[in-house]
């Protein structure tokens, strides 16, 4: 696979990564909004704030992760081209 292919794809999942934990933070925003709220009927959101949070923790570790294999990919494109100019 060619370099360019290959850092395209790191950066689509980074971009999913980030937009995702965008949304869920949002989410996280609206939950702690309902919070402040008298409850409706009894309802309470603790379980799924906890999800939420879960949920952005995850999409936290796949960002870090996707960016250490961008780095790594950086330097596997580098050391090919030192390899192909010589």
């Amino acid at each position: 696979m060619e370099p360019r292919k290959r850092t395209e794809l790191v950066n689509r999942l980074m971009e999913e990564a980030n937009l995702m934990m965008g949304v869920l933070e949002k989410a996280m925003a609206g939950e702690r909004i309902e919070e402040r709220q008298p409850a409706m009927h009894g309802t309470h959101h603790l379980q799924a704030e906890y999800s939420l949070e879960d949920e952005h923790k995850s999409w936290g570790k796949v960002l870090r992760g996707l960016t250490e294999i961008q780095t790594e990919l950086d330097q596997i494109e580098h050391s090919e081209r030192q390899r192909v100019e010589r």
